[in-house]
């Protein structure tokens, strides 16, 4: 074997990378920890992560990927650059790379994310659609005629597509996913219990006892912060139904997008889509009782894929594979000159 070829998701939470006959390589936060003065990363992936909080001074944690789209290109360059050297150690040949993009990204996004791949060391870049790379990393042939609704929640945001035939027919999306959670329930403990409370408390309460749906017997949480009324340690009991009651008016932006997809569909896709099963994949679709608001709200049988978070990753790497296919709805590799990379 001479080289890699490479299945990249950056996402907004975590950086997944597939290699095709081996699968996913490398899973990390899509978080960095940088020096302020010389904005140079010293850690990226789970160390950052777990340093959010409590940074020394001089360093600064951020997520250089916002709502799935760049938000600070030098930090991104490095992070995506630390992960791939840690994938092809020191591999003297530079990677292909297809990588997962929002569905409605601007031309302006996609030149600036191949752009970033490419000085970070691949030799080129393929973009394929998030919710397409999602549905092939469920099981979806990419020749397969009928018609499959697949709705990918990651941490920025929720990518939703009809897809039939290896390209999607219809898609959507929303700027609603597991950031948007954390946040809610931070400002929810603050405003009831007046207790503030970090992004990382606030996530492990989600993945703890957080739901879509009201559990029938609801489990109980300690939320440990400060108090805002003494600045004192405050510890207070919460409740999984009422994290589940201050998330619903997110909830329901993401089934009320999912409706008006289906208002655009043609028939015959609904038809296919009703004989079948929605597919739910992203990190965010672990929240408890997710595949069951979705059913619910759309009258379809929902079914949430194994390890979620990782799909989108797996089916960029099942796309390398597939190009042969794909090259017929346009995607293409482009090198450094095709986006004129100095």
């Amino acid at each position: 074997m001479f080289g890699y070829d490479l299945g990249i998701d950056i996402g907004t939470s975590s950086v997944v990378i597939s290699v095709p006959g081996k699968g996913v390589v490398l899973n990390e936060p899509s978080y960095v920890a940088f020096d302020t003065e010389t904005e140079k990363i010293l850690y990226a992936g789970k160390r950052a992560y777990f340093l959010q909080g409590r940074e020394p001074k001089g360093v600064e944690i951020i997520q250089p990927i916002e709502n799935g789209v760049i938000s600070d290109y030098s930090l991104t360059e490095q992070m995506v650059h630390y992960f791939i050297n840690r994938v092809i150690k020191k591999n003297i040949f530079r990677p292909r790379v297809v990588a997962c993009v929002p569905a409605l990204s601007t031309e302006v996004e996609k030149r600036t994310l191949i752009s970033v791949i490419i000085r970070a060391g691949a030799r080129s870049v393929c973009l394929i659609e998030e919710p397409l790379c999602a549905a092939f990393g469920a099981g979806i042939d990419p020749i397969h005629p009928s018609g499959v609704f697949v709705i990918d929640i990651g941490g920025g945001a929720c990518d939703m597509a009809i897809v039939t035939q290896g390209s999607m027919s219809q898609t959507e999306t929303v700027n609603v996913a597991g950031n948007d959670f954390d946040a809610e329930i931070v400002k929810y403990l603050k405003e009831k219990y007046k207790l503030l409370v970090g992004l990382r408390t606030a996530e492990d309460i989600k993945k703890s006892i957080g739901c879509a749906i009201e559990r029938r017997e609801p489990v109980t949480m300690a939320a440990k912060g400060r108090s805002l009324e003494t600045g004192l340690p405050l510890v207070v009991e919460v409740t999984s139904n009422e994290i589940c009651e201050c998330l619903q008016p997110l909830l329901s932006q993401l089934t009320d997008a999912a409706q008006r997809l289906f208002e655009r569909t043609s028939p015959q896709l609904v038809a296919d889509i009703t004989s079948g099963e929605l597919l739910l994949t992203g990190g965010s679709a672990r929240l408890y009782g997710m595949d069951t608001l979705f059913a619910k709200a759309l009258g379809l049988d929902v079914r949430t894929i194994d390890d979620p978070e990782l799909c989108a990753s797996k089916g960029a790497c099942i796309a390398l594979n597939k190009m042969h296919i794909l090259d017929n709805y346009g995607y293409e590799f482009k090198t450094k000159e095709d986006v004129r990379i100095r």
